[in-house]
């Protein structure tokens, strides 16, 4: 039996904020991470299937932004914010995440890595 197709698939769940704050924002030696080869990386390494990708909002400006992290082969998720918050504070998409695992496990979906 091929080992490959017996294992589990993984989820991961990414805090896009707090990795662009992590590599690009840092003060000593920022870096940018190569959107493509992290997800490759990330399905070799942790055998994830669907990896999920949280941003904060929606930014006419940021649209090429979004489509690299699409074709890069994430699922991209914007957290809604009431109109008069949009601007004024950050994302936090911690909970929006919480919750997406939450209904995961309700759905006995199995496996997930949070990032």
């Amino acid at each position: 039996m091929d080992k490959k197709k017996t294992k589990n698939k993984n989820y991961a769940f990414i805090d896009g904020q707090n990795l662009y704050m992590g590599t690009t924002k840092l003060e000593v030696h920022p870096w940018k991470i190569n959107l493509a080869r992290f997800r490759i990386y990330l399905e070799q390494k942790y055998d994830v299937s669907n990896a999920y990708y949280f941003l904060g909002y929606v930014q006419v400006a940021n649209q090429d932004l979004y489509e690299e992290i699409q074709k890069a082969g994430f699922v991209l998720i914007f957290r809604e914010h009431n109109t008069a918050m949009i601007g004024k504070k950050k994302g936090n998409v911690d909970s929006d995440i919480i919750f997406q695992i939450m209904k995961k496990l309700y759905k006995k979906e199995k496996g997930s890595l949070g990032i």
